[in-house]
């Protein structure tokens, strides 16, 4: 997701070349365009995915010490890419465009885009801004003006459900077939345990920006949106609760392995939870840049975010 949708960067970001050889955060890759990588996203150890803004994407096969470039002919932004296997994944770009593969991103087929009405403003252009299949079958695409779109033949069609807002909805992540969250703008989340067919808003008690939601089972979630908002649950969502932290940057992306969590964020933030997200501290990220994506495994944890760069942590 290309975030200067949503705010302003301001001024030139960039990202120090070499940090220390003690730091635990190194910089594994630069695009050379210096475009933004918008998500980072890996499938096991080896096989992992870097996509971005004009249409890049890189791919590693090495666990990341090699980078190839992958011509997908996306004229566009790619907002998020999900891969279910080695072989099947999707991608959705910006123009309200979903992409699938079937052979690890050699070819991608555009299987939907949603056209803009007649005489709507380039503001009031559709867009889709996050993809999820939990299972082969069931998926689902959500984006501007309260869109969810869900699919279950595979992402081969798609069809619009009832979200009850026409805010924007940036992030989805379902536990299961049935059960999943929706985070946006204006501090709205939604719940549903019934696959989509209703969709519930629960009370935030905010009123910003919420950019990523990651679970931890069926009850625990944690949410992320600007001015260092952190949300916490750890009954459905019936209950959110604020999480303190010492900072005020946007919060962009949080996961989680076991009881770590990251977070990553603008101007270079990068939180740290050993508690299940109960706590963070704030690691060195070496950078002031803006970051994105997070890709988050036992071994090794990948960032990428603004002009072009890719971070990798490999500490405990």
């Amino acid at each position: 997701m290309n975030l200067r949708n949503f705010a302003p960067i301001g001024a030139v970001l960039f990202l120090l070349a070499t940090i220390d050889a003690h730091a635990q955060w190194s910089v594994a890759f630069q695009d050379r365009s210096k475009q933004d990588l918008n998500v980072v996203f890996f499938v096991d150890s080896r096989l992992g995915w870097v996509v971005g803004d004009k249409g890049i994407v890189h791919v590693t096969q090495d666990g990341g010490r090699e980078w190839l470039p992958q011509n997908v002919r996306v004229d566009g932004n790619i907002n998020d890419i999900f891969f279910r296997n080695r072989e099947e994944g999707w991608m959705i770009a910006s123009g309200a465009r979903i992409y699938r593969t079937q052979n690890g991103g050699s070819l991608w087929d555009l299987v939907y885009q949603l056209s803009a009405s007649s005489g709507s403003t380039q503001n009031e252009a559709p867009d889709f801004y996050s993809i999820a299949f939990p299972n082969k079958n069931l998926g689902w695409v959500v984006g501007t003006h309260g869109r969810i779109l869900h699919s279950n033949d595979g992402g081969l069609s798609w069809t619009a459900q009832e979200s009850g807002t026409k805010e924007e909805l940036v992030h989805l992540k379902f536990v299961n077939d049935r059960q999943g969250w929706i985070v946006g703008d204006k501090g709205i989340i939604l719940y549903t345990d019934d696959g989509g067919r209703t969709w519930e808003r629960q009370n935030s008690s905010v009123r910003s920006h919420l950019y990523h939601i990651e679970t931890r089972g069926k009850d625990t979630a944690i949410v992320v949106g600007e001015d260092g908002i952190i949300l916490r649950t750890s009954n459905g969502g019936d209950n959110w609760e604020r999480v303190a932290v010492d900072t005020k940057e946007t919060l962009v992306n949080v996961g989680f392995v076991g009881n770590h969590g990251w977070i990553v964020g603008w101007n270079g933030t990068i939180l740290r939870s050993g508690d299940g997200g109960k706590n963070w501290v704030e690691q060195e990220s070496g950078t002031r840049a803006n970051l994105y994506g997070l890709s988050v495994s036992k071994k090794e944890i990948w960032v990428s975010g603004a002009e072009g760069f890719v971070l990798k942590y490999s500490g405990n």
